[in-house]
């Protein structure tokens, strides 16, 4: 702002000096004193020296953390819910009890099949015995097997649905939302989930990438997350769909980011930086010296005379403040930054600022 300042009550003063210039003509028509005057007024300028430094090729898009993983819980077991072990919040591995249901209907129910199962069983210990005596028939025999196989089974049913009154972590994760109080009657397969889990050491950010950047984007290509509080994070490139969207000319790629702290969490707003390209020793302008138009780049050269040429140049790499200059300028050429509207070729120029 100090330096906007300076250059605008330098503009005022030359301004006002010309204004002079012009009066003393008008007195003096003719005068070489006056026509010695006006040759001196310079145009206050600021000005940068073309020098070299690192640029990058980038392409910045916004997108939205997804977890990796997620998984909604249900439970395969009608019942009251007993006891819950989880909160939200709270880290859980795969396999870990989340809540448990009421037990006492399974248990009387596993209890008589296998008091049912071990009365079968002595009486067709007692059938065979007499079957290798061919006291009974092979039918007989036969029958009463068939029909111990068919209470093991029914058995181990039972078995199994006392299992499942154990509400199971199918996932490892976090759990971010639970949906199931103590006391709450649950319907075996219902289509409301008890827990929500999600898996949050890895997280990963969709971005749909212009149709003439893929053949920039390889997988494995860093790119980095920005967030509104946090540090600047870095991800890979992991998926490039193999097609383009016709409406919209893009393509879904997928950038992953390490999360191992959990410090990131799924749902925040990331700005994506996909970096394509790097050069240590570019030829860098100051964005601020460069004028567009008709499809092309200029800007203004300050020469040993203390005069400025008007000269093309073509640009490559560019960041939020520099362009890379292909062709046009010298490292060490002077530019002006500021104060290009009051210019033309071979204007005389004072440089006031530098930045």
């Amino acid at each position: 702002m100090k330096t906007r300042s300076l250059l605008a009550t330098a503009v005022t003063t030359a301004l006002l000096a010309s204004s002079l210039v012009l009066t003393g003509c008008g007195s003096a028509e003719g005068s070489p004193d006056a026509a010695k005057v006006e040759t001196v007024i310079s145009i206050p300028v600021e000005a940068a020296v073309v020098s070299r430094g690192g640029i990058s090729s980038l392409y910045r898009t916004t997108s939205t953390l997804e977890a990796k993983e997620d998984a909604e819980v249900n439970s395969k077991s009608t019942g009251i819910v007993q006891q819950l072990f989880v909160e939200e919040g709270d880290v859980v591995k795969a396999g870990q009890v989340l809540a448990i249901l009421d037990t006492e209907r399974q248990q009387l129910n596993l209890a008589k099949g296998k008091a049912e199962l071990g009365q079968l069983k002595s009486e067709l210990a007692r059938l065979e015995a007499m079957y290798q005596k061919k006291l009974v028939s092979f039918d007989l025999y036969d029958k009463l097997k068939w029909q111990v196989e068919s209470l093991s089974a029914s058995v181990a049913l039972s078995e199994l649905a006392l299992k499942e009154t154990q509400i199971i972590a199918p996932i490892s994760g976090v759990i971010a939302r639970r949906h199931v109080k103590v006391g709450q009657l649950i319907t075996e397969y219902s289509s409301k989930a008890l827990f929500e889990i999600v898996s949050q050491e890895r997280l990963e950010a969709v971005i749909n990438l212009p149709e003439h950047q893929l053949p920039n984007a390889k997988v494995g290509q860093v790119a980095h997350l920005h967030f509104a509080a946090m540090p600047v994070k870095q991800a890979k490139i992991i998926r490039i769909s193999p097609v383009v969207d016709a409406a919209t000319g893009t393509a879904r790629v997928t950038v992953a980011v390490e999360n191992s702290d959990l410090t990131l969490k799924a749902g925040m707003f990331a700005q994506v930086e996909v970096q394509y390209d790097a050069k240590d020793a570019a030829l860098l302008v100051p964005k601020r010296a460069v004028m567009a138009m008709d499809n092309s780049s200029s800007v203004f050269v300050v020469n040993k005379d203390g005069k400025v040429e008007r000269k093309t140049i073509t640009t490559g790499y560019e960041s939020d403040t520099m362009f890379e200059v292909v062709e046009g300028l010298a490292e060490g050429d002077q530019v002006v930054t500021a104060g290009q509207a009051s210019l033309k070729e071979q204007s005389p120029v004072q440089v006031i600022a530098k930045s």
